[in-house]
């Protein structure tokens, strides 16, 4: 049941319709009274503000989004605690998310998966030089702009389990700490989702670094290439064995894509992240692959 009826209103935003529900969050299209554009509102689903790890982790996006500014990143215009309620935050309107159009369409044609893929790995470099890992890339998190399926402009949402790491190699020097409040990992719990998880992730949340989101970036390209997944399981602990130590069955990509391509995901999904390539090798690999 929405939260809150149409017709209310969260300062100059008034809510039109609700939208959405999310494993945390319900969304609801607004429309802006000063400019009549309209805007998502997102509010963290009431029988989670009780939890002090989950409100933190949706202030976390707002936080990260208002600090860091990216063509590929969704604008986040404010952010805040409701009266006696939950947080919420005020975002671009962009309707419809990868997740929806693999449900749509299966596998994605190569040429259209390395124009994501470049729009993706760039906004990821960007979070990377800020000192910045994303820690949750998945289709429903990446959104896409535009009503032309091979122009599609993607817009990389939830940074809510956004982990800042000043100190990493991918950082710029000139980069201004951010403002991210620490997620805890509450006595060892996986931060991420498993299907996108890497080996190193699965071991321990804390310590991951950016070649984190380069093999969940991989496992994205994969899928979106073949329709599927690299691995699949009913259960959580033969889903990590996978992920840990089963090879990818790159074979399935034969015939999808270019041997540069396919030999570029191979190295994205090197068990030891150290074999990977960072997110700005990615970014220059695929935008060379499109020319």
């Amino acid at each position: 049941m929405p939260l809150l009826p149409p017709g209310s209103s969260i300062g100059d935003y008034a809510l039109v319709r609700h939208a959405a529900t999310g494993a945390m969050s319900e969304v609801y299209e607004a429309r802006d009274s000063r400019t009549g554009s309209r805007v998502a509102v997102k509010l963290l689903s009431p029988e989670l503000c009780s939890e002090p790890e989950l409100v933190a982790r949706f202030l976390n996006e707002g936080r990260a989004l208002q600090q860091v500014t990216h063509e590929h990143l969704v604008k986040v215009f404010t952010c805040g605690m409701l009266p006696e309620g939950p947080p919420y935050m005020v975002l671009e309107w962009v309707p419809w998310a990868l997740h929806q159009e693999l449900a749509r369409v299966g596998a994605i044609p190569a040429p259209a998966v390395l124009r994501l893929i470049e729009q993706l790995a760039d906004a990821l470099a960007g979070l990377h030089a800020r000192g910045l890992i994303h820690r949750d890339l998945k289709p429903s998190n990446v959104l896409l702009a535009g009503e032309d399926g091979t122009h599609w402009q993607v817009k990389l949402a939830d940074l809510g389990l956004a982990k800042a790491l000043p100190h990493t190699a991918e950082a710029s020097p000139e980069a201004r700490p951010l403002l991210v409040a620490p997620v805890s990992t509450g006595g060892g719990t996986w931060l991420g989702t498993y299907d996108y998880m890497a080996p190193e992730q699965w071991i321990g949340s804390k310590g991951v670094d950016a070649k984190a989101d380069v093999y969940a970036l991989g496992i994205l390209m994969f899928q979106m290439l073949t329709g599927e997944l690299p691995f699949a399981a009913e259960r959580q602990k033969d889903l990590m064995y996978f992920h840990l130590f089963e090879q990818p069955p790159l074979e399935r990509l034969e015939g999808l894509a270019p041997e540069g391509v396919r030999e570029l995901i191979t190295r994205m999904l090197a068990k030891k992240s150290f074999q990977r390539p960072t997110m700005r090798e990615v970014l220059q690999s695929t935008t060379s692959a499109l020319q």
